[in-house]
């Protein structure tokens, strides 16, 4: 019985991990867009456009590196549009950021069943686990940790690499001043535009990095509405975790681990209806979102276009 417990809890922090990838990638997305003072609301679309060509990439290749690669020039390139309509031409950045959304919902949508979904060769080719020599063995934590595909290495560096340019390089510093004043900035010789713009396509990228992962990792097909909302619960972790890298790790970790209890507890089979289970992430984020709303302190020029004086 005891090891049959510790084995449910094994596999459960193990696939909590894997669930909370994804919203990370597309977290850290918006924090980027966000901390220089754009609200990405297209962060679902980007998701959905990275899965896609992701799987459409890989399956046609036979190489998840080219449906990597795919991925990401989708992303560098909704990242632009958004950065250009909303940055040069100073449109709504809720306008835009929706309007990506559902351009990428009819987009993946149409280009699922122009290609079909019949037969093997639909079957987009996986990124293999790898399991990091001498970690592996540790008990408990080898398995939980230690046994991934590389994006969720990848993902966790991420999480290091953007927390210490925030808050330990010149540059991270300039990044962030441009999010709370870019009057100052600006003043202070800070290129406002062009640090917007390297924003915004660093957010696309990791947002369609989120997507990828997706279908390079776990589901190797795609379907219409592959991502069901994860853009949205990524910019709930984004406030949740107060606009600080781990934070932000913390908020997706707690949803991918609701996402993968309901699983758990299906495999079980307790006789609770499936339809509510599959709802439990998106309660705990509103729960979540009700109780940090307003209480979150975010940059002080986010949503704003910059008008240069």
């Amino acid at each position: 019985m005891e090891s049959f417990i510790m084995g449910t809890v094994v596999t459960w922090l193990a696939m909590s991990i894997r669930m909370s990838t994804p919203l990370l990638f597309a977290g850290l997305g918006g924090l980027v867009a966000q901390k220089g003072g754009i609200y990405n609301f297209g962060l679902e679309g980007m998701m959905l456009c990275g899965a896609f060509f992701a799987y459409y990439g890989s399956f046609t290749t036979g190489n998840p590196w080219v449906g990597l690669l795919l991925a990401i020039i989708v992303g560098a390139l909704l990242g632009l549009l958004l950065g250009f309509t909303s940055i040069s031409l100073r449109v709504s950045q809720l306008v835009i950021g929706l309007g990506i959304g559902i351009f990428g919902l009819g987009l993946t949508s149409y280009l699922y069943r122009l290609i079909g979904t019949t037969g093997t060769d639909h079957v987009a080719k996986l990124f293999p686990t790898i399991k990091l020599p001498l970690l592996r063995e540790i008990p408990f934590f080898g398995d939980v940790f230690f046994s991934h595909s590389f994006m969720v290495y990848l993902c966790f560096f991420l999480v290091i690499f953007i927390a210490w340019y925030f808050y330990r390089t010149t540059s991270g510093l300039s990044f962030r001043a441009i999010g709370e004043n870019p009057q100052v900035a600006d003043t202070a010789g800070i290129n406002v535009i062009r640090y917007r713009y390297f924003a915004i396509v660093i957010s696309g990228i990791l947002a369609s990095l989120g997507g990828a992962f997706l279908t390079l990792t776990q589901t190797a097909r795609f379907m219409e509405n592959l991502t069901a909302g994860r853009g949205w619960i990524a910019l709930a972790a984004v406030i949740l975790g107060k606009y600080n890298p781990w934070g932000v790790l913390l908020a997706c970790f707690l949803f991918g681990a609701a996402d993968a209890l309901q699983m758990q507890i299906q495999i079980m089979d307790l006789g609770i209806p499936y339809q509510f289970l599959l709802m439990t992430p998106y309660i705990l984020a509103m729960l979540a979102m009700a109780g940090v709303v307003g209480k979150v302190r975010s940059p002080a020029a986010m949503g704003k276009p910059y008008v240069k004086h």
